[in-house]
């Protein structure tokens, strides 16, 4: 049994809003700081007008069970602004993969943030993202994972068959294709 902080990340004001990211570490001391610089670090990626607050209060998971064990409170993180112009397409965006070498089922545990939405201007000819845009994010994702580097992990809920588990994160990965959120309703 592992204690999960699980952090969240409320996106706002883009049509399809609000949104939201959820990571989860096992030691608070940093982990909110680091969130906050990964987003601030991609800020002008996000068109303007997109907001991204970092919960300062959340619970605590077991990782097995999938319970509710505690809740935290840290100081409140500011506001992140997105600072693209130009217009943009409020249910697409890049995908970050937060890789492990955790083995669940059979199967390498990984986990996923969505940049939804993306800048407009951040897309190629052929409607993927441009290789500076994953360069920057994979900058980004690379920094928090290091900053976190033995706190950031990816859960992966119980199932009726088997407990659930988490594994630490190790690397990342953004792939040159456009992800697209359906879940999100206007």
């Amino acid at each position: 049994m592992t204690d999960l902080y699980r952090v969240r990340s409320t996106w706002t004001g883009f049509p399809g809003g609000p949104g939201v990211s959820t990571m989860y570490f096992v030691d608070m001391a940093t982990a909110l700081a680091s969130v906050e610089t990964f987003w601030l670090a991609i800020a002008d990626r996000i068109p303007a007008g997109v907001n991204i607050q970092v919960e300062s209060s959340g619970d605590v998971i077991d990782d097995a069970t999938g319970n509710l064990t505690d809740s935290w409170t840290e100081d409140a993180i500011d506001i992140v602004h997105g600072t693209a112009g130009g217009s943009y397409s409020a249910p697409a965006g890049m995908v970050v993969d937060w890789l492990t070498s955790t083995v669940l089922d059979g199967r390498r545990l990984r986990g996923r943030t969505f940049i939804v939405p993306m800048s407009g201007g951040g897309y190629d000819n052929d409607g993927t993202p441009q290789a500076e845009f994953i360069s920057d994010v994979l900058a980004a994702a690379t920094a928090l994972v290091a900053a976190q580097s033995s706190s950031f992990y990816v859960w992966h809920r119980p199932l009726a068959s088997r407990a659930g588990g988490a594994g630490l994160v190790t690397s990342a990965r953004v792939p040159n294709f456009t992800a697209v959120l359906k879940s999100r309703r206007d």
